[in-house]
């Protein structure tokens, strides 16, 4: 068998982001049956005890719950203490699940990247800036394909990198938990957490995803009996500045922070909220978005970046630089009905198209056709 070795080192306990994205591809990869051998350097004791043979648990110091730290942790593991493993493997591929790996490679590499945010918004990311500015540039350089979750990325990287034109530059989207994510019935939330009519959002508080906009438009609403809940790490660099607008506003009573959400609980808080708010300003590929619309949950979000990919015609859209038109996209929703009924079904139909098998599947493919080319 072909021995694959895979880098999924960005995981950890109370995953988010790229740590779901790694570990739901990963188990999915593990699972399928293919002529493949995988061997998978990993963080996460959840692979570990599900693929004990198969997952190799590394330095703990590596994980991205260390933040910088471990990312700088990780980066010395990938170009020290990770090559000293693949001699010994002697895999035909290398495997990174982020835009991470050898920044010299000696076996045939490739990565996925999801999203240059730290370069299109610098300001929220004063020291990644220049891990994507100065170090990444080697790493795309050195890889023999490169795998983007969005076509909206494709373009980005193509923008901002010297790409070359024979780059084998893949596009597989995204999938999400199907045993998880799904229409779930009333009451969970009342009794969980005495909540009734409400709009949603969930992700972390860093200025591009627009909290702040999205609260001042919340303030512009008839606000009569419904609450706007906030479910994300309370991270102490942005959270604050979110509590000042909230209290500025007087919200203190209708804007609800839940802090960090354990994923079993997230399904029953898409499924009875009145509409799923995402009014962002980049994303990569969007998780959120379609975790909601996979749990009948109509979906407000904004009309740039990789959103309009992910959502097609089950969101109402809004221009997320735009207060009045949040504002008015969120009153929309909540106030017809229709509008409400035929997003949830166009967004339960939207949602069937992505899963993490297909998307382990497509990625079986990019692996063949890297391994094929002499």
């Amino acid at each position: 068998m072909r021995k694959i070795v895979i880098n999924a080192s960005f995981t950890h306990e109370n995953p988010t982001g790229l740590g779901i994205y790694t570990l739901e591809l990963v188990k999915e990869l593990l699972r399928l049956k293919t002529d493949f051998d995988f061997f998978v350097h990993a963080n996460s004791k959840e692979l570990k005890d599900l693929f004990p043979e198969k997952v190799n648990l590394i330095n703990n110091f590596t994980s991205p719950s260390y933040g910088f730290k471990g990312h700088i942790c990780r980066i010395l593991w990938e170009q020290f203490i990770l090559p000293l493993k693949l001699f010994r493997q002697k895999p035909l591929l290398l495997y990174s699940t982020i835009a991470e790996g050898l920044f010299i490679p000696f076996v045939k590499q490739i990565i996925t990247v999801h999203d240059i945010i730290s370069v299109r918004f610098a300001e929220a990311y004063p020291k990644m800036k220049y891990y994507f500015r100065y170090l990444a540039p080697y790493l795309l350089k050195g890889s023999d394909a490169i795998i983007c979750v969005s076509e909206f990325t494709r373009k980005e990287i193509f923008n901002y990198y010297d790409i070359q034109s024979n780059k084998p530059v893949y596009v597989i989207y995204e999938g999400y938990n199907k045993q998880n994510f799904y229409p779930r019935e009333k009451g969970f939330v009342k009794r969980q957490y005495g909540l009734e009519k409400y709009i949603f959002y969930v992700g972390d508080m860093r200025a591009h995803k627009n909290l702040e906009r999205a609260i001042e438009a919340f303030y512009r609403l008839d606000r009569k009996n419904i609450k706007f809940v906030i479910a994300g790490k309370k991270d102490p660099r942005f959270y604050p500045a979110h509590e000042k607008k909230v209290k500025e506003l007087s919200l203190q009573e209708d804007v609800i922070f839940l802090d960090y959400v354990p994923q079993e609980y997230l399904p029953n808080l898409y499924s009875e909220a009145e509409a799923f708010i995402f009014p962002s300003l980049y994303e990569g590929f969007g998780l959120p978005p379609l975790e909601a619309m996979a749990c009948g949950c109509p979906v407000v979000a904004s009309k740039i970046a990789s959103l309009p990919e992910v959502c097609g015609d089950a969101a109402c859209y809004i221009d997320p630089y735009n207060i009045e038109s949040i504002a008015e996209g969120i009153n929309r929703v909540i106030t017809d009905k229709a509008l409400q009924e035929s997003l949830r079904i166009k967004g339960l139909e939207r949602a069937k198209i992505f899963s993490w098998e297909k998307s382990a599947k497509e990625h079986l493919n990019v692996f063949e056709d890297v391994l094929n080319k002499a």
